[in-house]
């Protein structure tokens, strides 16, 4: 049992640290892409919901350090506001995500990820402009928000790929075994 325990701590660390990884990354290519509705999915299907909430918090914690570090944010009250903003709405959408799991659960992984990915999305981008009512109309045009899509779908695809390709060779969950640690935990 133990070693059981061992092995699921284990594959929940990293595949937590492959997705801060590309978090850091899309930081640091494209500031404001960061993936959170990506992320958010990912996390709810594939980890406890401790840990999926664990997740977003670190990755949004890395993307706001290497944004004020790095790539120079302003030091405003509405900068933070913002960054706050950012992690409202990326539990939400994470919330969004397990609901919709929770919903598909007899339903197959394919169409449990696109459903998931797509609450998440929409929750995602519907929050940030709830919670944004100072924030200019372009900061939601189509051409940026169509980005915002891009970015988080391109993540989801090659973080499944990913997740994919470490499962087969014994570096995360097997699929059996990730779906009872994240339905159960």
């Amino acid at each position: 049992m133990l070693r059981q325990f061992d092995s699921d701590l284990a594959g929940r660390f990293t595949w937590g640290g492959i997705l801060t990884l590309v978090t850091v990354t899309s930081t640091l290519a494209a500031a404001c892409g960061t993936p959170f509705a990506a992320l958010g999915a990912l996390g709810a299907l594939f980890l406890p919901q401790r840990d999926a909430f664990i997740l977003i918090f670190v990755n949004w914690l890395a993307n706001q350090a290497i944004g004020f570090a790095f790539l120079h944010y302003p030091h405003t009250l509405e900068c933070y506001l913002g960054g706050l903003h950012l992690l409202v709405a990326a539990w939400l959408c994470t919330i969004a995500a397990m609901f919709t799991k929770v919903h598909l659960s007899r339903k197959g992984a394919a169409l449990k990820a696109m459903v998931s990915f797509t609450a998440a999305l929409v929750v995602y981008e519907g929050s940030l402009f709830a919670l944004s009512p100072s924030a200019s109309a372009s900061d939601f045009a189509l051409p940026v928000v169509a980005y915002i899509v891009k970015v988080n779908a391109i993540a989801l695809v090659g973080l499944l790929l990913v997740k994919t390709a470490a499962s087969r060779l014994g570096f995360a969950f097997p699929p059996s075994q990730m779906a009872s640690a994240a339905d159960g935990r």
